[in-house]
């Protein structure tokens, strides 16, 4: 079982690396402002990942809906697991339940893609889910000892439930989109001190959102040639992205969308794992190993090597097929997201739990 180490030494040319651009720009005033505090230095990583996706999605929008799931999606499922579960001390029992309900969600979706019945797959998958956050907000409020937040949050979701079940094609077009947006609300909920450090990259990520959902940024991709690559047009992606919506509402909610995914992504593999360490400072490569691998153990690590491998070498063959299976079978953490979001809103935030 040699994985940890060699990610170990795999990490040293990237410590290396690290510690090369850390001093080039503490040596350039102004990036030198931004580095050494952490509020500082989370709002400019937020700030220049929004410039940089908005300018993709308006260059290759089908380019970065195409590729980044392939690339970064095993990644930023990991970590969910690690900082939403494996790095917060949960009990036992209620630990279990979350693996249980994440391998009964994959599952489901993994029989839906084998030929079931996709509507009674789809209230199936709602109908856990439900449960699962009726559950999370039970165990929630007695981890807590108070169940006022657990009964503000329950009528949510007996709405949740009633509509998921009466629209559930509807249900699941729109949490694919509000998913994206959850990251960022367990970003500020949870993980986040000073909400007024970060309102820079928040009021941007609003604006471009804005922009993009009014589908003017189509016609500017169009003019650029650039709206059918890797044989996936911007429109043939709104079919299931936005189904029944005319031209600019459908090509303005797939950009969005676009981007939003990108903001996801980033929330997860370069803002959370900042916020979620002590101090100022930041971790090495070889620090995020040893502690990926002592949180995975070394079975997982195996497992999430193979499926990052597996996804890209996949889809060197069938592009857009292993896309959407990642995407299918990976939808139980946003799954995972809304329950623990549940979880921790009636538990009062990260706060350890009392011995």
């Amino acid at each position: 079982m040699v994985a940890p180490p060699l990610l170990e030494r795999a990490a040293l040319p990237l410590d290396s690396l690290r510690s090369t651009l850390y001093r080039w720009a503490l040596a350039f005033p102004p990036l030198a402002w931004f580095i050494p505090e952490r509020d500082r230095r989370v709002a400019l990583t937020a700030t220049l990942h929004a410039l940089i996706a908005f300018s993709i999605v308006v260059a290759a929008p089908t380019l970065l809906l195409a590729v980044g799931p392939v690339l970064l999606g095993v990644m930023h499922v990991v970590a969910d697991l690690r900082f939403l579960v494996l790095r917060r001390g949960l009990a036992r029992a209620w630990l279990g339940a979350i693996l249980v309900a994440c391998a009964a969600l994959i599952a489901l979706r993994a029989a839906q893609e084998a030929g079931m019945d996709a509507l009674m797959g789809a209230r199936a998958e709602h109908a856990l889910v439900v449960i699962w956050m009726g559950a999370a907000l039970a165990v929630g409020a007695v981890h807590s000892g108070r169940p006022g937040r657990a009964l503000l949050g329950a009528p949510v979701v007996v709405a949740l439930a009633a509509v998921s079940q009466l629209d559930p094609w509807g249900t699941r077009i729109a949490f694919v989109h509000l998913h994206n947006l959850v990251a960022v609300v367990l970003w500020l909920f949870l993980f986040r001190g000073r909400v007024r450090a970060v309102l820079v990259p928040l009021a941007l990520i609003a604006a471009l959102t804005s922009l993009l959902l009014s589908g003017q940024t189509y016609f500017w991709t169009e003019k650029l040639g650039t709206v059918d690559l890797l044989g996936l047009h911007v429109l043939a992606a709104a079919d299931w992205l936005a189904p029944g919506l005319p031209l600019p509402a459908a090509a303005g909610l797939t950009l969005s969308f676009t981007f939003l995914q990108s903001v996801h992504y980033s929330t997860w593999l370069l803002v959370v794992p900042q916020e979620d360490l002590r101090g100022q400072g930041t971790a090495t490569w070889r620090m995020a190993m040893r502690s990926m691998t002592r949180e995975l153990g070394r079975v997982g690590v195996w497992i999430m090597l193979a499926t990052v491998a597996a996804v890209p070498i996949a889809a060197c063959f069938d592009l857009h097929r292993s896309r959407n299976l990642y995407l299918s079978l990976a939808m139980f953490h946003g799954y995972l997201e809304l329950a623990l979001g549940a979880y921790f809103f009636a538990r009062g935030g990260l706060t350890p739990l009392k011995p």
